[in-house]
């Protein structure tokens, strides 16, 4: 007899998908626009940030394996309100997230396929991006073993190849007596300066470390989740820890970046590996392929996972008619709206002058929009450590004193990025800066006004079956 049990997510599963969700490569060159000194911001943004969302994370997915995650953490400690608000900046955060990150993808396909040119034509890239982001929504309506099966081929071949190019290369060339294109030494690896410009630095790197909480909205896939998670997010974090810290240093030996360089700086790494060692090819589209598959990989997971929570909070308060799931029970209307959204404002990115501009802009308004429903996270976690002594915690920070200490500094690095990403840089326009204010406050209204909306229309409804 055939079995009709849906098969379940294991840990090797959870951290192939986790994995390609966090761990984003191009941080690497980002990062090292500062010098050696990104080793140190890096070890710091992990215990500021991806260290306490990581415990946070760990206990509560295993105490409440709800299906919905930190919807419906939010919802156990605050309530129905709060829960949807957190959702809904999720869900609109991930309308300017996934814009930036498909105009990467251009910029990966057209190394790939050695057209460079293709970067320089923003409404080919528009037009590239749109089909792309429509092809991955309708498979990741098949569910979520789409998106692990997505996953399992992008990890592999968009990921721990690139980490095993760049660090052997790396080795490579200082094996070969090769000298460093970067200085490394005790007064480099310090940060000689304290400004706000590195301040904000070190909040794009905790960026970097975010997507931990996404784990928890597939907890009614995963198999055994309170053995399963803590497990899967340990070997996330140290694995992501690693590649950022030891990827900087590789990176930075072989090629000193600059800036303006971060978008095309992978591809200069590898031409000149490619020069270095006299490859037989050109690394560099090699690079360009394995990024695109990794990126495929990971979008399918990201779009769902933002869909599933506004479900889960939203659905008895949002209309009907957003709240239909398919065969594969899906939120299918909640993820093809939002695939309107993000094309509409890929459309609107098509009048950009450059992808750079689009991409800077697009990158800014989702980290202020990201960081918002952590504050929700980490309060929640706070509330529900206070209050539920009752239920069983089968992974917890032992000492209450420090899950609160871990907890705080959470919470006040969060909230310092979020006020530090509203303080705009000396040569911002007014254009450019009035989206990060405007945007958060109206969507905020927005979603409040629709909750009101949907509880009123519950209530009638249930005054006219009474």
């Amino acid at each position: 007899m055939i079995s009709t049990e849906k098969k379940k997510i294991g840990v090797l599963g959870l951290s192939i998908i986790s994995i390609n969700t966090i761990l984003g490569l191009k941080n690497i060159p980002f990062a090292s626009t500062v010098g050696p000194s990104a080793i140190l911001y890096w070890i710091v943004a992990a215990f500021l940030y991806f260290i306490p969302i990581s415990l946070i994370v760990a206990e509560l997915s295993t105490t409440y394996p709800d299906q919905g995650g930190v919807s419906a953490w939010v919802n156990r400690a605050f309530g129905k309100r709060a829960s949807f608000l957190s959702s809904w900046f999720y869900w609109v955060a991930n309308f300017t997230y996934y814009p930036s990150l498909l105009l990467g993808i251009t910029v990966n396909l057209a190394y790939a396929v050695n057209q460079q040119q293709i970067i320089d034509n923003t409404w080919l890239t528009t037009i590239i991006t749109i089909t792309i982001f429509w092809i991955i929504t309708l498979l990741t309506l098949r569910g979520t073993q789409m998106s692990g099966k997505l996953a399992a081929i992008g990890t592999p071949l968009g990921v721990i190849v690139p980490i095993i190019l760049l660090f052997g290369f790396g080795l490579a060339s200082i094996l070969s007596g090769q000298s460093s294109a970067t200085e490394f030494t005790t007064r480099t690896i310090t940060p000689n300066n304290l400004s706000l410009d590195t301040v904000m630095f070190l909040s794009t790197l905790m960026f970097a470390f975010s997507g931990m909480e996404m784990l928890a909205t597939i907890a009614g896939d995963v198999k055994n989740p309170q053995k399963t998670y803590p497990k899967a997010i340990w070997i996330t974090s140290v694995i992501i820890g690693a590649v950022y810290v030891l990827g900087t240093i590789a990176f930075q030996f072989v090629i000193n970046i600059k800036p303006d360089q971060t978008a095309t700086a992978f591809y200069l790494f590898a031409d000149q590996i490619t020069q270095q060692f006299h490859l037989p090819f050109q690394l560099s589209q090699v690079l360009g392929v394995c990024f695109v598959v990794s990126t495929l990989g990971a979008l399918s997971f990201l779009i769902l996972n933002p869909s599933v929570m506004f479900y889960e909070s939203g659905k008895t308060v949002l209309p009907s008619i957003l709240t239909k799931t398919n065969k594969a029970d899906m939120p299918a209307n909640l993820i093809l709206w939002q695939a309107v959204g993000v094309t509409i404002i890929l459309l609107l990115s098509g009048f950009v002058p450059t992808i750079s501009d689009a991409l800077n802009m697009l990158i800014f308004m989702a980290t202020l929009a990201f960081f918002i429903p952590y504050i929700f996270l980490i309060c929640a976690y706070i509330k529900l450590r206070k209050t539920d002594h009752a239920t069983v915690r089968p992974f917890q920070v032992k000492n209450n004193k420090l899950a609160y200490l871990v907890a705080g500094i959470g919470l006040l690095s969060v909230i310092g990025t979020i006020a530090l990403t509203l303080i705009p840089a000396p040569d911002t326009t007014i254009s450019q800066y009035a989206p990060l204010v405007v945007g958060p406050i109206f969507f905020a209204i927005l979603g409040v006004w629709f909750y009101r909306i949907g509880t009123k229309e519950k209530e009638v409804d249930l005054k006219k079956v009474s």
